[in-house]
Parts: structure tokens; sequence; C-alpha cells
């Protein structure tokens, strides 16, 4: 009766028993009294071996103490540690994130020094676990670490397991690796530039099926290029939210053309921005620069079919010519930039003015029309 008494003590502080010595004495004491109790038999190295496998808390025992542990003593210390653990389960899973987050402050991998050549000599850091940070300070931390042009280009990852081979053309490639490029375009990204020999990157995404593949080859290039740049997911996320621009562009003929005029003006202005160490435009950013750019540009694309049917005999207007040394924003005059007159600046520094650059007389290419207007609303 006296060792049943015992055994029934110890079974109910057995989960706490390799973190309390003080319990451990008492155990050992208690163990004392049953010593010479038949059923009592020591614990054999195999079962010892089984029990720890079985119970890998065990592990954190000393050898002497299990062997002098009743079995039915440790075996109702493993049923309490499961129990303990599927509690842990069910914990709740706010709670849990919560608590794993406040841990990250204390908690830290040590990053061994090795060698990393991108291709078949591949360094444990890059399957560290994802950085619980912002998108732009992961944006501007790399700012810091990668330098202004990024990384020296490459074309060889592996699209074809995604879905997506033979998508990028070579230029995007090139152009994609380098975060300060303004000459990155989503058309780098489209299925007939990348197929097209004769005048590969020359066609214009004319079908929305074809700008949807062309902001997943970009997204997914990006993924391969750039892990910690979260730019392109950000326009992604923006056109999935809006369906498209929808209640904008439901209607207008030339719909994907103008969703490419946008996505490449935000490729753009994130380049500006990765060359003047600011963030990117997030998804909430790019909601106000949608309004800004579609009121510029509705104006021509809402009367888009009636211009073609009264001036159709009239021959295509000739393409202005981009001096660079015209102190003209280029961008102004085609809707495309948001910057407020007197703030607007190259990336060389230099001041641009928002005046019309439109040019009346083609004998006269450096005479413009030099108005604070832009040519795309009044020409």
């Amino acid at each position: 009766m006296f060792a049943e008494e015992v055994l029934s003590g110890l079974a109910s502080t057995a989960r706490n028993l390799y973190q309390d010595e003080d319990i451990r004495t008492k155990a050992a004491s208690a163990r004392s009294a049953v010593r010479d109790t038949p059923r009592r038999v020591a614990t054999q190295e195999d079962d010892l071996r089984i029990l720890q496998q079985r119970f890998p808390f065990l592990k954190g025992f000393s050898d002497s103490f299990l062997r002098n542990t009743p079995i039915e003593v440790l075996l109702k210390m493993g049923t309490t540690e499961m129990k303990m653990n599927e509690i842990d389960k069910n914990k709740n899973s706010n709670n849990r994130l919560s608590d794993n987050k406040t841990a990250l402050a204390s908690t830290f991998t040590d990053v061994e020094a090795g060698n990393d050549n991108r291709w078949n000599v591949l360094h444990p850091s890059r399957y560290l676990a994802g950085a619980g940070v912002s998108a732009t300070k992961m944006w501007l931390n790399a700012r810091k670490v990668v330098g202004l042009k990024g990384y020296s280009a490459i074309g060889n990852y592996d699209m074809s397991s995604i879905g997506l081979a033979g998508l990028v053309t070579a230029k995007g490639w090139t152009e994609i690796h380098d975060p300060s490029s303004i000459d990155l375009r989503l058309k780098l990204f489209n299925v007939s530039s990348a197929s097209s020999r004769s005048k590969a990157e020359d066609d214009d995404i004319s079908e929305l099926a074809d700008f949807r593949l062309a902001i997943r080859a970009l997204k997914a290039a990006m993924q391969y290029v750039m892990p910690w740049n979260r730019s392109i997911d950000a326009i992604d996320g923006f056109l999935q939210q809006t369906n498209y621009c929808a209640a904008d562009t439901g209607n207008l003929e030339r719909r994907s053309q103008l969703l490419t005029q946008f996505v490449d003006y935000v490729l753009e202005q994130n380049a500006e921005r990765w060359r003047d160490e600011e963030p990117f435009l997030t998804c909430g950013d790019l909601k106000t620069a949608w309004i800004s750019f579609f009121g510029v540009r509705s104006h021509t694309a809402g009367r888009k079919k009636e211009r073609d049917h009264n001036n159709h005999h009239k021959k295509p207007a000739r393409k202005i010519p981009t001096g660079k040394n015209d102190g003209i924003c280029w961008a102004y005059n085609d809707g495309r930039c948001l910057k407020a007159a007197g703030d607007c600046k190259a990336s060389s520094g230099r001041e641009l003015k928002h005046i019309c650059n439109f040019i009346a007389d083609k004998s006269k290419p450096d005479e413009v029309c030099g108005k604070d207007h832009m040519r795309v609303k009044f020409h």
C-alpha cells in the first residue's frame, strides 16, 4: 500500500522531475522506501535506449537516474510529456506566433564563412528562414549591402520548372539584375517579344492575357534574381486588388497597353527610388499613383476610337526627339511624372522643367511650345 502511494505521488510530479533538483532528491528518497518491493526491477540498458527513443525528453536525465527509476514511473512520465505536447499544439496560433516573434530578439543563427558561386556551390545561408521585417526595410538594407548596380547578370534560372520557360528575353535578364536600371520594361517579359527573332522586344502587349502572363514572368524572374525585392509583388498585388483597374480601363480598346505603360512607369520610379535610397512604391502607394496616372491618360485613352476614326487619313505623328540637354521633363509631357513642378530632377541631379515639349515646326526641332501644360493633353 505504501509503495503504491509513493508511485502515485511520483507519477503526479513526473512532468517536472527534470526541472527541479529538489524533486529529484525527494523522488530518490521515496524510491529507497520501496527498494525491497518484489515488483521493482532495474531498467535494462536495451529498455533504457528504447524509452529514450520513444520519449526524447528522457535523454535529459542521467543514466543512473533512469536505471534506478521504476519502469512504471518512466512510462507515466512519458505519457505526461505527450499530453503536455498535445496541449502546446492546441495553443492559440496567434499566441504562438506572437511568442515566436518576441523570441526573435534573443535568437541568433551563427552564419559561418564559406564559398558560393550561384551555380554548383551554394552557401547554407541561402536556406535561412525568411526575415520578419517590413519589405521596404529589406529593400533599404539591400541598397546598402548590394550597392547601386546590383549583380552580374545571368540567364540560366530554372523558369521551366514553374511553367514560364522562354518568356524572358536576354535584355530582360540583363536589366532585372540592376535595380537602378530605368530600361526595365514589361515587354521584355512578353511571350511575343521572347519568341520573336526579327523584331525581338519591339512588340506591344496587346492582349490582357499576355499582360497577366508577363506580370507573372516578371515576378518569378525577380524572385530568382533578388528574393528580397518585393516591389514586383506590390505591383501584382495592386493589379489583383483592382482586377487590373477594371473600373477605369474595362471599356478601353487599348486596355493592356495602358496598363503596360503604368507598370513601366512604376518600374522606372522604383529605379529612381533605388538610386535615391528611398523605399519602393508599395501597394498603397500605387493606388495613389494610379489615380494621378490615369487622370492624365484618361483624356486620350477614353476617346481613342473616335480619334482613330477622325484622323485615320493623317500620317502618324513624328516621334519627338529626346535631347539630353534640353532641361525638359519628357515623362511629364507623356503623363508619367508625378513629381511637383520644381521638385523634378534627373538621376544626375539636374532640374527638369515641367513645360510642353511639342514641336510645331518639324524643320525646327529645337523650338518647342514651352507653355505650362502637358503635350499629351493639348497637342
